[in-house]
């Protein structure tokens, strides 16, 4: 039974406090970076007792995959279809870079190749913890921190460097209506059937099939206030805020020095690609390198539509890169993990 309790009513006001300071400061996506440096400032510097619930992760979620889906008509679906071949190539670079990391870390952090692989895998980070937690015996606490780190260093410094970089999107600007308010809720059971059939990040991918369909359909959809938009990036910011633990700075000075190489690695390929991406398709260098940046789909989802870059092709780029890593990479680190213990 789901209940709002003081420690949750704690966090919630620690990380409004700290996205109203972001404003005041004029930080780009201060409801987003705002209430991730709050949350992660008390959790590892204090003793107070943090608390979020998933729902409103999953609410965050829902809106940003309303604001994506909304998105979607049939004139940007037909553009996507020119990024193919772009988006093939990008995987499989990435691909052969994640094995020179996992390469480079096993030898200078001295770890066994399997947990390197599993360090460094770029995307999927639910998925990878999930895989660790299943085996017993890999250390969870250096891979959580591989993985989150990743995570924490794209999203805190992406919107710092795509603000301001140029570009058109989607500019949420809708008003509050029982219309709107209907096909959010019709939006999160979308979600939870999506999260129920296993694909990933359901309560995302859910809303933007269904407005997808909505749009293709010649249907009007409600546009999305920016206010709502706001709250999806607290309730979202908050929830990544918490993922850093105080227990996941017990490692060697080696294991977090090569845990924001792998990272920086990982930013600083996207960014060259990006410039690549431009010549070839003119694109704004904010929707080249949230397309190319592998910090998760929900993250980049939601940055998109705040930056108003091109979202559906942010999207479409990393939905793609979801499914190389669900279908092929984690797969692959499965089956390499097992073979060694045999």
């Amino acid at each position: 039974m789901f209940i709002f309790d003081k420690h949750m009513f704690i966090t919630l006001c620690i990380g409004l406090a700290g996205a109203i300071l972001f404003n005041l400061l004029h930080i780009p996506m201060p409801w987003l970076l705002g209430a991730i440096a709050a949350v992660l400032i008390v959790q590892l510097s204090t003793k107070v007792q943090l608390k979020w619930h998933k729902y409103f992760r999953n609410f965050g979620l829902i809106v940003a995959g309303y604001s994506i889906g909304f998105a979607f008509t049939p004139e940007a679906v037909q553009d996507i279809k020119q990024f193919i071949g772009s988006m093939i190539v990008l995987n499989v670079l990435f691909i052969v870079l994640f094995f020179g990391v996992s390469y480079l870390v096993a030898k200078r952090a001295d770890l066994d190749f399997a947990t390197a692989l599993t360090c460094c895998v770029p995307g999927g980070m639910s998925q990878v913890v999930a895989f660790a937690e299943e085996q017993g015996d890999m250390d969870m606490v250096l891979i959580t921190f591989f993985q989150i780190l990743r995570v924490l260093l794209i999203v805190g410094f992406v919107p710092l460097m795509v603000s301001g970089s140029g570009g058109t999107g989607v500019v949420a600007n809708g008003a509050y209506s029982w219309s709107l308010i209907g096909l959010l809720a019709v939006c999160g059971v979308a979600g939870w059937l999506a999260q129920k059939a296993k694909i990933p990040t359901g309560y995302m991918l859910g809303p933007v099939f269904l407005l997808m369909g909505i749009n293709i359909a010649g249907i009007d959809v409600p546009k999305l206030p920016l206010s709502l938009l706001h709250i999806a990036q607290l309730m979202l910011g908050i929830y990544i805020g918490l993922l850093l633990k105080k227990d996941d700075l017990h490692l060697s000075k080696k294991h977090v020095f090569y845990a924001f190489v792998s990272a920086g690695i990982f930013i600083g390929a996207a960014y060259g690609l990006t410039f690549i991406m431009k010549s070839l398709y003119s694109l704004d260098f904010k929707t080249g390198f949230l397309s190319i940046v592998p910090g998760g789909l929900d993250q980049m989802g939601i940055i998109a539509a705040s930056v108003h870059a091109k979202v559906t092709i942010v999207t479409a780029f990393q939905l793609f890169r979801v499914l190389v890593v669900s279908v092929f990479l984690v797969p692959f680190v499965k089956m390499f993990v097992k073979k060694v213990k045999t």
